[in-house]
């Protein structure tokens, strides 16, 4: 993937280490745990699981009233996102096709 640094939008190497650290594990990773392994920040790591990731990720845990998760979260992979990914097909080409990523 190239270096998104200098563009709008989501570094796409932190995408691709958040993404990484996920496949590692299955059954999902609590999200500071994902935050240690993939050294990406904590803050950061929220923001993109919500903003940039929703639609390949699922997270458990509980929320309050107006719906926001608070306290223990597990992130994992959706069904299907693993396989798509085993089969070769890039994490960038994953968010475009749900319109999460312009083409540049």
């Amino acid at each position: 993937m190239t270096d998104n640094n200098s563009q709008n939008g989501p570094d796409l190497n932190k995408v691709e280490n958040l993404v990484g650290t996920l496949r590692k594990y299955p059954d999902g990773i609590w999200l500071r745990k994902l935050s240690r392994e993939s050294s990406v920040p904590l803050s950061t790591v929220h923001y993109y699981i919500e903003e940039v990731l929703d639609s390949i990720v699922e997270s458990k845990g509980a929320k309050d009233g107006d719906g926001k998760y608070f306290g223990i979260r597990l992130i994992k992979l959706k069904d299907g996102i693993r396989e798509q990914l085993d089969s070769g097909k890039p994490v960038d080409y994953l968010l475009r096709a749900r319109n999460i990523l312009t083409d540049n």
